[in-house]
This record gives C-alpha cells, sequence and structure tokens, in this order.
C-alpha cells in the first residue's frame, strides 16, 4: 500500500511537471503544434495509469507468471483501447489529428516510462 501511495504522490508531481511544460510551450511557442486537448490527455493517462498500477502492483504479490500475464494482458488492452481513442479523434477532428497523435504519443512514453520504474523498484 505504501509504494502506491508513493507513485500516487510522484505520478501527480509528474503530471504537474507535464501540464506546466506543455502549458509553456502551448502559449509561448505556438510554432511547436501541440494539442488543444493536451488538458484532457494528461488528465485521462494520469487516470488511466493509476488504475493500471494498482492493477499491476496487485499481480506482483503472486508468482512471477502471474504478474507477466497480467502485464502483457494489460498493456495489450491499453495499446487497442489507446489506439481506438486516437482514431476516433483523428476521425472527428481532422485538423487536430497530427497534433494530438503526437501529443498523445509524447504524454504516454513518459508515463509508461515512469510505470515501467516503479514496478521494478516495487520488485526489489
Amino acid at each position: 500500500m505504501k509504494s502506491f501511495k508513493t507513485f500516487v504522490k510522484q505520478i501527480t508531481i509528474l503530471t504537474a511537471v507535464m501540464l506546466l511544460l506543455s502549458m509553456v510551450v502551448y502559449y509561448f511557442a505556438p510554432k511547436i503544434k501541440i494539442s488543444p486537448a493536451f488538458f484532457y490527455i494528461l488528465i485521462f493517462l494520469y487516470a488511466s495509469n493509476i488504475g493500471i498500477f494498482k492493477m499491476l502492483s496487485r499481480s506482483m504479490e503472486g508468482r512471477l507468471s502471474k504478474f507477466a500475464n497480467a502485464y502483457m494482458i494489460v498493456n495489450f488492452g491499453k495499446l487497442v483501447f489507446f489506439s481506438i481513442i486516437i482514431v476516433v479523434y483523428a476521425i472527428l477532428n481532422k485538423e487536430d489529428a497530427v497534433p494530438f497523435m503526437l501529443t498523445f504519443f509524447i504524454y504516454y512514453f513518459v508515463f509508461t516510462f515512469y510505470e515501467v520504474i516503479s514496478l521494478l523498484q516495487i520488485k526489489k
């Protein structure tokens, strides 16, 4: 439970930093294309990562094979679900499709990187 609280605290700080950086880029560097939906992408990935981390950290309590299966299934599901969101948004908002995809990908990469590091720290 302590590791989950630590994760939530740290990912909240990470999200706040990414929000601040995104606002600076969006308002003060207009040549860099960032989706106007960056706030919603951040909140969505923040909430989903907290839920996924809780689920995966619980699966680590059992056998390693249980965790490996859970990790693979969760990541596959996450990729499919996120891809559907990206495609639907791109179809509905053609003018913002590329900035949305790039913004989503960058945030996704940062959150996934942090999730993996946090899971590795729990295993130690």
